[in-house]
């Protein structure tokens, strides 16, 4: 990969990860103003129910499929090829279909926060998670 102030490509096949125990999140690329990353799930896995307060967020899932749990809605059925946007203060969980493994790339601001919508004991910190 090339320099932040350059263009930059990657190869995301290369860079799954998959572990047992927790869905699997890892960072791609970044600039001064946006922040891309990865999130490799085991079949049935989430990602806690959150928020990003001042963001909105916008998701691609690469492989499998999974669905996206509102606070305040109905769930949302995502498979592969599906472009999601998420508001800004939207509290969303994500999880993986019991039957596959799912691969979906987030792009937000590089400066973004999350806001934990309530706590699990076992679970692991988002990334930019506020206490």
């Amino acid at each position: 990969m090339v320099s932040r102030s350059e263009v930059q490509i990657l190869n995301i096949e290369n860079r799954k990860q998959f572990s047992p125990k927790a869905r699997v999140n890892q960072g791609l690329m970044f600039s001064t103003k946006l922040e891309s990353r990865m999130n490799c799930y085991e079949p049935g896995q989430i990602t806690p129910m959150h928020q990003h307060p001042d963001e909105d967020e916008l998701l691609y899932i690469v492989e499998g499929g999974g669905k996206f749990a509102f606070k305040d809605g109905e769930d949302l059925p995502v498979a592969v090829g599906d472009l999601i946007c998420l508001p800004a203060g939207l509290e969303h969980r994500i999880e993986a279909v019991a039957e596959n493994r799912m691969v979906l790339i987030y792009v937000i601001q590089s400066d973004y926060r999350t806001v934990s919508s309530g706590t699990l004991p076992d679970r692991h910190q988002l990334p930019r998670e506020e206490a």
